[in-house]
């Protein structure tokens, strides 16, 4: 795991911002948010359209104002420092690179701005350009670069300034699913390499947990959850991360302990043995069971339990098959199985019941949102 600084570089202290649509009123896409963000990181914001994360970004950027709270580097307000004078710089999801200008004049366009001399100038877009992958490629206009390339210029013309912090909006976006992949690991090697604060917005779950330090769950304005990606993908703090990480079984209940025993009790369907630390008989939670926690089983044996489930569909995705169907009470289900060739699952389908066994310590307890 890299090493991360512990020490804050950038601080939001209590953010609020509203404004007035047409459509709905009043808006806030910033409740009264707290955050700590740390050097050396990278650090996503992460959540659906119009949860606030790219509000955030703008508020950070200096390209909105909030109505209330504060922003911090190392200890100085910014709410006075106008955008163009943060040590920060951003990388939008258009790129707008200057059509007319080369690759070199794109990246060196600040520096010429900030009226550092052409030498220097010459100098440090080598190195940028040799670091983002482009070397050789200063002569080309944008419309001769691929979109990975165009996204690795707007890269570089970001970093040339030497921000003291970077902000992405979803600058991965505009990419093929293949090529954004691939960027997703260059952009965390870019940012090992070049060692500052990566601050990064997407609604891409997908990209969140690959490269992400640190993910900041976002819904409605407020930060649900902060942590790694492992903690926010296997300790989902309520029932709306745990929806939105990855694919779930998330199913609501009443928890019963029996002695050394504890499970619980669903509504109308079976009931699931979990380990239930912290909570009590009789509390109302929502328990989340990942596809992966299942396993087809004949029997029902081993520390844990079982689910019956018909097939509805399976879906072929390479190298896992995802299976989908109902419990009893009706409730869907998805379990992954992988695919091996000529394994038996490839003889499974739709109407057939399947056991879908699970180990006890698998089961994910969360508080009830209903209670």
């Amino acid at each position: 795991m890299r090493q991360v600084s512990e020490q804050e570089v950038l601080r939001v202290d209590g953010a609020r911002k509203s404004f007035r649509t047409p459509e709905s009123g009043v808006v806030t896409p910033l409740d009264g948010i707290t955050l700590s963000i740390r050097n050396n990181e990278f650090l996503t914001l992460l959540g659906p359209s119009g949860c606030g994360k790219t509000t955030l970004l703008k508020t950070i950027a200096g390209f909105e104002e909030l109505d209330e709270g504060e922003i911090f580097l190392e200890g100085r307000a910014m709410s006075a420092v106008p955008a163009h004078r943060r040590p920060f710089n951003t990388v939008f999801q258009n790129y707008a690179l200057f059509p007319h200008m080369t690759v070199a004049g794109n990246v060196g366009y600040g520096l010429q701005v900030a009226g550092v001399k052409r030498a220097e100038e010459t100098a440090r877009v080598t190195d940028v350009l040799r670091l983002v992958g482009l070397s050789g490629l200063e002569r080309r206009k944008p419309a001769q670069l691929s979109g990975g390339q165009q996204q690795r210029v707007a890269l570089a013309r970001a970093l040339i300034n030497r921000p003291r912090v970077l902000l992405l909006d979803e600058s991965l976006s505009a990419l093929d699913r293949k090529l954004r992949q691939s960027m997703q690991i260059e952009l965390k090697n870019l940012q090992n390499t070049v060692g500052i604060t990566f601050i990064f917005v997407t609604h891409d779950q997908e990209e969140a947990l690959t490269m992400s330090d640190r993910i900041a769950v976002m819904d409605k304005g407020r930060i649900l959850q902060l942590g790694t990606p492992a903690e926010i993908y296997d300790t989902p703090k309520n029932r709306f991360v745990a929806g939105f990480i990855g694919t779930s079984n998330i199913f609501s209940g009443t928890l019963a302990k029996d002695g050394g025993t504890s499970r619980v009790d669903i509504e109308g369907g079976p009931a699931i043995a979990v380990t239930a630390d912290g909570f009590a008989s009789g509390d109302k939670v929502d328990v989340m069971l990942r596809p992966e926690h299942f396993a087809l089983a004949s029997g029902r044996t081993g520390a844990g339990g079982s689910l019956d489930a018909v097939i509805e569909n399976i879906v072929f995705v390479g190298t896992d098959l995802h299976l989908h169907g109902r419990l009893a009470n009706g409730l869907p289900v998805v379990a992954l199985e992988r695919h091996a060739r000529g394994a038996g699952a490839l003889s499974l389908a739709p109407g057939q019941t399947v056991t879908l066994h699970y180990q006890a310590t698998a089961p994910h307890l969360m508080k009830s949102q209903a209670a």
